[in-house]
Parts: structure tokens; C-alpha cells; sequence
């Protein structure tokens, strides 16, 4: 007689999160004593049910005399690779420990397109039992399975933040066009045929916010900023005054690309890009200029990567200045000439290496000094 193994999988160990089981957990009273401890901790859960469906199951073929043996395997609550490689690890040692020659795999039917290759790649699998729970039937059961799914973190953010980012791309898009025509024409009862599109856009970028928990880590960001303030921090003020350029560059790039009429979508892309370039490369440099004085006071030692940082932040902003400036001369917008994109080229250049120099002088510098610590060695 085949031996038979019935096993049940968490792919987002409930059973280890929720209720401190040890997996794989091996033989019915490993398994019950799982159930039991999930059902106590989270009475709701559906892997409660699927434990106990295969209990069942594994006490009817123990009655009909079949050669049968239950466990429990956990993947991690970072579902994906990290979760599969782990059901793999724990259904190996399973397989090593009990040597079946074919499974039936109990779940509670929300993941089984994930689960079932990793399993049967491993051991032939005869039977897939899905466990449902029971609910009201009608609105009543869905409603409830709704205020599950929201309550749970991990499956939230895996079902309302892909709808609320498709939302907000897709709205946004869409009133591109009516944004244009109103700039150009001043008429503000072009805005409200927009006016759907914007609710349908807010409400995606709230399903986003929520999916993710944002609203938490705002609350945590703004108190982190009050004690740091409180506590006279000076890489807030730099920060608030980064986060201020910021702003003001993508403004004055928005207003840039939009004050001329009749251009091409591609040259106000281009006008932006390089009217907000600058600016924003400031607040990155100035960012960086807080924690380099906040560093500096606190310790006096001068970090060296915010001297090779802005060197480099000078390098990208020339290249990338080049670089539009040549599309515009390619497509025909002739903001500057030749020699100018040449000069912006090179001088981008002349900072990366100067930066580059830089980190390899601190590298020869930090050599000697641990050379010079090092005692004399004994002969």
C-alpha cells in the first residue's frame, strides 16, 4: 500500500506569526496542536479551517486502514521567493522524514496557482482539497469576506494597490488633454468635463495611500520632524528648504513648458526638463549639505561623501544639460548652439573626474593612516 501524506501549506505563515507554531510540524498531534493554537489566536482565519479539513480527512483514511500521515509547512510573511524557498526547505525535510509516495494537498484555495507546481515538483500530488469558509450567503458573506481582505495587510496591499495605481495613470493621462486645451484657452467650463476624472483619480490615489499604510508613516515622519526640531536638528532645515527648491523647480518647469502656445508636446517635455534641472539639483545638494554640517558639528570630521556627492550631482546636471539641449537642437528647437552643448559636455566630464580623483586620494589616504597604525612587526 502507497503511503499517503496529506499536507497542508501556509505560504504566509499565519501559523508561525499569528500563533508561534514551529514548522514543518509532523504527525496529527504537531498538526492539531497547530490548529488549535492558530484557532485561539485568530479564530477567522481560513488556514484554521484548511488544518482541520485535513485532520479530517487524515482520520478517514486512518479509519479505511490507508497508510497516511499529515503535515504542516510554512513559507514567510514576505510572500514570494523568499516565502517559496522556504515551503521547499520544509517539505524536503518532510519528504526525508516520512518518505511518502504521494500527497494530497490541503489549502484554503487563495494561492494553490503558487503553491501547487512548488509541491509537485517535489512529489506527486493525487488530490487538491480547497477549504471555504462558510458565510451568510448574498451581500451579508460578501461584505464580511471584504472586511477580511481590508484587514489584512499583506493581501490589501496585494489587491487595492495595483487597481489604485491603474486608476491614477489612467485618469491622469486622460486629462492631459483637457489641462492643455484649458491652459491655452482660459475657459474654466473645460474643467468640469474633468470633474468625473478627477474623483476617479483621487479615489485611486487614496486606494494607494491606503493599500501601503501610508497614513501611519506620515504620522511617524511628522512626529520624527517635531522631535528633531524640538531637539534643534539642522538636517530638518535643510531638508524643509531642499523639499521647498523642489517644489519650486517642477513649478517653474510646469510654467516654462506651457507659456509657449504653438509648440510640440516633445519640446514643453524638453523646456520642462531643463527649466527644473538646476533647481532640483540644488535640493539634492542642499539635503546633502545639512547632514554634512550636522556631521561636522557634531563630530568635526568632514564626511567625504558629500564632497564626491556634489561633485557628481555638478556632473550629471551638466550631462543631462547636454543632453537635452542636443535633443532640442535634433528636433529642431535650436535652444543653443554647438559649441555651448560641447562645453556642457566637458565641463559634466570634468566633474566626474574630479570626483572620482577625489574618492581615490581618500582611499590612498585612509591606507597610509592604517599603514602608520599598524606596530612595527616582530622579526
Amino acid at each position: 500500500m502507497k503511503k499517503t501524506l496529506i499536507l497542508v501549506v501556509d505560504r504566509d505563515d499565519d501559523f508561525g506569526v499569528k500563533a508561534g507554531v514551529q514548522t514543518p510540524a509532523i504527525g496529527l498531534d504537531e498538526v492539531s496542536n497547530a490548529a488549535n493554537l492558530l484557532g485561539m489566536a485568530d479564530p477567522e482565519d481560513s488556514d484554521t479551517n484548511a488544518a482541520y479539513a485535513a485532520i479530517k480527512a487524515y482520520n478517514e483514511m486512518k479509519e479505511d486502514g490507508m497508510d497516511v500521515e499529515i503535515a504542516l509547512i510554512c513559507g514567510d510573511t514576505k510572500v514570494g521567493h523568499k516565502s517559496d524557498i522556504k515551503i521547499v526547505d520544509e517539505l524536503e525535510t518532510v519528504i526525508k522524514k516520512v518518505a511518502p509516495e504521494r500527497a494530497i494537498l490541503v489549502s484554503d484555495g487563495v494561492e494553490d496557482e503558487y503553491v501547487f507546481p512548488i509541491i509537485t515538483s517535489r512529489i506527486k500530488v493525487d488530490s487538491v482539497k480547497k477549504v471555504y469558509v462558510k458565510q451568510a450567503p448574498g451581500l451579508e458573506g460578501t461584505f464580511y469576506l471584504l472586511v477580511k481582505i481590508l484587514r489584512d495587510e499583506d493581501k490589501r496591499k496585494r489587491l487595492l494597490a495595483p487597481i489604485g495605481t491603474l486608476m491614477v495613470i489612467v485618469t491622469f493621462i486622460m486629462m492631459i488633454p483637457t489641462f492643455i486645451n484649458y491652459y491655452n484657452t482660459g475657459e474654466t467650463s473645460i474643467l468640469l468635463d474633468t470633474m468625473g476624472l478627477f474623483i476617479l483619480f483621487t479615489m485611486g490615489l487614496l486606494l494607494y495611500v491606503y493599500a501601503h499604510g501610508m497614513w501611519g508613516r506620515l504620522k511617524r515622519f511628522a512626529g520624527r520632524i517635531h522631535n528633531d526640531i524640538k531637539s534643534g536638528d539642522l538636517t530638518v532645515i535643510f531638508s524643509i528648504v531642499a523639499l521647498a527648491l523642489l517644489c519650486v523647480g517642477i513649478v517653474l518647469g510646469v510654467f516654462a513648458a506651457f507659456a509657449p502656445q504653438d509648440i510640440r508636446n516633445g519640446e514643453r517635455i524638453l523646456i520642462f526638463m531643463s527649466n527644473s534641472l538646476w533647481i532640483v539639483a540644488f535640493a539634492y545638494i542642499c539635503n546633502d549639505f545639512g547632514k554634512f554640517l550636522e556631521k561636522y558639528i557634531e563630530e568635526r570630521k568632514i564626511v567625504i561623501d558629500f564632497l564626491v556627492g556634489t561633485q557628481m550631482i555638478f556632473a550629471v546636471a551638466f550631462i543631462m544639460q547636454a543632453t537635452l539641449d542636443s535633443l532640442a537642437m535634433v528636433f529642431g528647437y535650436n535652444t543653443v548652439g554647438s559649441n555651448v552643448i560641447i562645453m556642457e559636455f566637458i565641463i559634466g566630464f570634468v566633474f566626474a573626474a574630479f570626483a572620482g580623483m577625489t574618492q581615490m586620494s581618500y582611499k590612498r589616504f585612509l591606507k597610509k593612516e592604517d599603514a602608520a597604525e599598524q606596530p612595527d612587526a616582530i622579526l
